[in-house]
């Protein structure tokens, strides 16, 4: 397997944060900005996207196993707090599956445990499919992962979005859609996840309701669950200072 791209700052306790479909490290930015100061802030650029090759086949697994060999380098011996959005999340749960004592403290973003359903499943096949046949339009899947107050009052972060979407390939698009249409499911996963565990969802979000975010919450033995008002599925691209101010207090116990 080759190995992951990554961006590293600071010095400290590694704090390693995996990005979302279709995006990259590059979403990170801000929150590695601030983090550095106080910890090593790792963001890979999982298989297909930013500067990272292809899987072949592409697998949420196989992207975990990529994580976790990129921590064998560069952190070893240390114990990793560990934050995912969306497919982020997807992936920290397979990190969780395949080594759980690498990591002190989880941060799940805009994710879910369950798998795809048959509908949801099949329409990312479709959508590999139409990619193929038409391409990807960044434009309409910034608007689908935004939220309405986004959309109507920040266009500046509806622009960056859209940027980031058209950095990726179609390859490493379809890619990843593939991965995630087969993934495991993670809720028999939950109630194993000793370590402490932050829930931060948002209440524009279409992608995953909030309800679902509760329960995933309430099934995660001692977790919490902060929800920021007025974001979609991107919460901390939508509203970094809220997002900020969920996720600092919690990494601040595991520094």
């Amino acid at each position: 397997m080759q190995p992951l791209a990554y961006v590293e700052q600071g010095r400290g306790t590694p704090v390693v944060l995996v990005h979302a479909f279709p995006l990259s490290s590059a979403m990170w930015q801000a929150e590695a900005g601030w983090l550095a100061d106080r910890a090593r802030v790792i963001t890979p650029d999982l298989f297909g996207f930013g500067r990272s090759p292809r899987l072949e086949p592409p697998s949420i697994s196989g992207m975990a196993t990529g994580v976790l060999e990129l921590l064998d380098r560069l952190a070893p011996r240390q114990p990793v707090v560990l934050g995912g959005l969306s497919m982020g999340g997807y992936v920290a749960f397979e990190v969780m599956r395949q080594a759980p004592q690498r990591v002190k403290g989880l941060a799940l973003c805009s994710t879910r445990a369950a798998a795809d359903t048959s509908a949801q499943r099949q329409g990312r096949l479709e959508l590999i499919q139409r990619i193929r046949r038409e391409g990807f339009d960044a434009a309409a899947q910034a608007k689908r992962l935004l939220g309405p107050t986004t959309l109507a009052s920040r266009a500046a972060v509806v622009e960056r979005v859209t940027q980031l979407i058209r950095s990726a390939t179609p390859e490493g698009i379809s890619d990843a859609l593939l991965a995630m249409a087969n993934r495991r499911d993670s809720t028999g996963l939950l109630g194993s996840i000793a370590c402490p565990t932050l829930v931060i969802a948002a209440e524009e979000d279409a992608v995953i309701p909030m309800a679902e975010s509760v329960a995933m919450a309430a099934a995660i033995p001692g977790a919490k669950i902060e929800r920021i008002a007025a974001s979609g599925h991107l919460v901390n691209l939508e509203q970094p200072a809220p997002f900020r101010a969920a996720l600092e207090p919690f990494l601040r116990l595991l520094y």
